[in-house]
């Protein structure tokens, strides 16, 4: 084999230019609820593009983190935590994973393997469609001892065959550029479907939404339910290099709202705070941050706190 082999090359001026192949793939990020996918996908992509919260089902759609390396982009998909559940308001949560799994080339099965019963995960690992390449990554990999690893490992593969087995600490970024290579080198030869510089699809308001949101349910962890939203009113550049950002809050009822709030206003104020600094950071400019909460309700007048 020469060293040209399998990249396309011309001779301009009598110099080979050597082009590299293009690879492109959707990888879906499966698991149950809280095994780490969100922080997977940001140890993978390099940057925050999925939130993380101890709230379990806190992805609630199909979250796109991109990865260039070489040649390749590798499209991950991060979903919803499968529960094995009759119950019928996660029935959104099932169809969002199932097409996730539909449109990727391969799958990564997250395993939190600091978990006492694997049975749940077992039992996704059957649902997957048999023709699927799957991927197993043992996350969480510091918690428990080594030969443990090994025996989980093997009950899974005693499933199904793998194609990989991959033990990761994504909290700590260890193990992760395995994940990179191997899925680098095994997508298949395909045009990029995003630009070189882009690490998700969401929009700038969808982002920034996220943030809000994380924050959210970090600190109101019991009191609120998952279909709380958050939507950017108004974003606009200031003078001084500043971004004023401005974002309403819907709940579900009045109750909710008097929790967002707190007693004179404090609890939507230390969300605010905390918000603020990580949209600084991230965005690397001063943010000023107006959060404002609502009840879903189309003919509310309410005037906002």
């Amino acid at each position: 084999m020469t060293q040209f082999e399998g990249n396309a090359c011309s001779v301009v001026d009598g110099r080979v230019c050597l082009s590299v192949e293009r690879k492109c793939g959707v990888v879906a990020l499966m698991g149950e609820t809280n095994a780490g996918k969100s922080t997977l996908i940001n140890a993978l992509v390099g940057q925050k593009v999925s939130i993380v919260s101890r709230k379990i089902q806190t992805t609630l759609g199909k979250t796109v983190g991109i990865v260039v390396r070489g040649g390749s982009q590798v499209v991950l998909l991060d979903t919803p935590g499968f529960i094995v559940s009759g119950n019928r308001n996660l029935e959104l949560s099932e169809k969002i994973i199932w097409s996730a799994c539909r449109e990727s080339d391969e799958v990564l099965l997250l395993v939190d393997v600091s978990r006492v019963d694997f049975a749940t995960s077992i039992t996704l690992l059957r649902k997957i469609d048999a023709a699927k390449k799957i991927s197993l990554v043992l996350n969480k990999i510091d918690l428990i001892p080594k030969p443990k690893l090994l025996e989980i490992a093997s009950m899974f593969g005693a499933v199904r065959d793998l194609e990989n087995v991959f033990m990761t600490s994504s909290l700590y970024n260890s193990g992760v550029s395995d994940i990179v290579e191997y899925l680098a080198v095994a997508l298949p030869s395909r045009n990029w479907m995003y630009e070189e510089d882009q690490v998700t699809d969401a929009t700038f308001e969808q982002y920034v939404s996220e943030i809000t949101r994380e924050h959210i349910y970090n600190y109101l962890h019991q009191e609120i339910p998952y279909n709380c939203k958050v939507e950017v009113e108004s974003c606009k550049n200031q003078a001084d290099g500043s971004l004023r950002l401005v974002q309403n809050i819907y709940v579900n009822t009045q109750a909710h709202r008097k929790i967002f709030l707190g007693r004179g206003g404090r609890k939507i104020r230390t969300i605010g705070t905390a918000a603020r600094k990580e949209l600084s950071q991230l965005l690397n400019k001063p943010v000023h941050l107006f959060l404002h909460v609502y009840e879903k309700r189309p003919d509310s007048a309410e005037k906002p706190q």
